[in-house]
């Protein structure tokens, strides 16, 4: 058995594959093994940051054709679903992530929205939060999957005394399917969200730079 690829690891690799069975576990999870999962509390300053924008902008149409554009979403998943139950042909991955996508029928796509946009807003601030873009798209599904409470399981800690909450993992595949829908639909948004984010923390930096610089000059 050769040993697990993960650097410092030395535990052996599973048989078919190139991780021992921790690091396999956390590259299905996380979309990296080096990377950490991004928490709620983690990501609440960005979502607040989103939340500010759009309200600074409450009168642009694009929130409304946002949350259209996600729940078209929903419609495309429903329609997978409709097919395979009227005994119609579909991709099997597509199936289980047009399912996991329903499991999101009761979030508001405002809040679906936030997040995606959050999470491109924490890549721009923060680039060394990602080890990959898999593991970005993978923490962008963990999170917008985090909305609903139906994809969390609870089970006890004997260690702490406290409940725990877990996620249930999703194939890579069923991930990467997900992970598609929501960049292709509302990725840009992000791309852009966090592009003014950028232009306003550069122009603060701007006026302390030219603040020091005052300092300096004083004789």
């Amino acid at each position: 058995m050769a040993p697990c690829r993960a650097p410092g690891c030395g535990v052996e690799a599973t048989r078919f594959g190139h991780y021992c069975t921790t690091h396999k576990s956390r590259l299905r999870r996380h979309g990296d093994i080096a990377q950490a999962a991004i928490s709620r509390a983690a990501l609440a300053p960005y979502v607040a940051r989103v939340r500010t924008r759009i309200a600074k902008n409450a009168a642009s149409p694009l929130w409304a054709q946002c949350e259209a554009r996600w729940t078209a979403v929903m419609d495309h998943a429903g329609t997978i679903i409709a097919r395979y139950e009227g005994g119609g042909t579909v991709i099997r991955d597509e199936l289980r992530a047009a399912r996991e996508a329903g499991r999101l029928a009761d979030v508001a796509a405002r809040e679906v929205v936030e997040t995606v946009a959050a999470l491109y807003l924490m890549r721009d601030a923060e680039p060394r939060r990602f080890r990959s873009d898999a593991a970005f798209t993978t923490q962008l599904v963990r999170r917008v999957r985090g909305l609903a409470e139906v994809n969390a399981g609870i089970w006890y800690d004997h260690a702490s005394g406290r409940m725990q909450r877990v996620y249930r993992d999703l194939p890579p595949t069923v991930a990467s399917i997900l992970a598609h829908w929501l960049v292709e639909t509302l990725g840009v948004v992000g791309v852009r969200l966090a592009a003014l984010e950028r232009k306003d923390r550069d122009a603060e930096e701007a006026k302390r730079s030219a603040f020091r610089d005052a300092l300096e000059d004083l004789t």
